[in-house]
């Protein structure tokens, strides 16, 4: 369970991360230099939702279409914290019931 929260929280950062990269490659800060591939982490991040969203977008708006890697990452993020919280429930209604039969 502990291995699945770290999994969890990685992805967290990861996505963070990757969508901070974004901005910071295209206006050149800290001294980099611009990537117009600085995107494909985070498009990759927010599979399969992101493709599926940004394919829906009515034009070409950058800042629509990082709303949309980051509503789709934080949908993921949402699906493991679910996730995490059903394994937990079903592992303790499995300790309960276990007690009972003793």
């Amino acid at each position: 369970m502990r291995v699945l929260r770290l999994l969890v929280w990685t992805y967290g950062v990861a996505g963070v991360l990757s969508l901070l990269v974004i901005p910071v490659s295209a206006k050149g800060w800290f001294g980099l230099a611009p990537d117009p591939l600085a995107a494909v982490f985070a498009i990759l991040l927010a599979m399969p939702w992101g493709l599926m969203l940004l394919g829906m977008l009515p034009g070409d708006s950058p800042l629509l279409a990082g709303a949309c890697l980051a509503a789709s990452i934080g949908l993921n993020l949402l699906i493991g914290v679910w996730l995490l919280r059903w394994l937990r429930q079903r592992m303790e209604r499995k300790r309960a019931g276990r007690a009972k039969l003793r």
